[in-house]
């Protein structure tokens, strides 16, 4: 896949802060970088809540006050894979999702998916606490 596909944007830590290099430039992503960082930032961010784009984000924060029953943990999976599938990059029905942990502190979450022309899938292992901070806990751990 081109690079023209991805794109590039700055890069954020994982506290979402621009990442600045030691020049004092700002450090680009390029390739299934930016892709990555594109679903991360759709799945933080809730839905609906940008002005210019209320398609962007997902309602996986409806869920931290939940009980963990089948039933909530289907529908969080669902939401996930949902908010996944919005990027045109994902190879449709590529989007996995399992819950490694659900609890009073909040909910652990693994998610993965495949670009187009890409054959690895990507990862991300992510926690929404119940103090409603959603953060990344492991980066894309796949070699490239």
């Amino acid at each position: 896949m081109s690079a023209d596909v991805y794109g590039q944007d700055i890069k954020l830590d994982a506290d979402l802060q621009a990442v600045v290099a030691a020049n004092g430039e700002l450090v680009l992503t390029d390739g299934p970088d930016t892709g990555v960082q594109d679903i991360k930032l759709a799945l933080f961010t809730y839905l609906k809540t940008l002005f210019y784009d209320i398609e962007h984000g997902s309602t996986i924060l409806d869920w931290i006050k939940d009980e963990s029953t089948s039933e909530t943990r289907s529908a969080f999976c669902v939401e996930v894979k949902r908010c996944i599938h919005t990027d045109p990059r994902v190879v449709p029905m590529s989007a996995k999702c399992q819950i490694t942990s659900w609890d009073h502190t909040g909910i652990i979450a693994a998610a993965s998916w495949r670009f187009i022309d890409v054959t690895h899938p990507f990862n991300l292992v992510f926690e929404v606490g119940a103090d409603g901070r959603i953060e990344e806990v492991r980066a894309d751990v796949n070699p490239r």
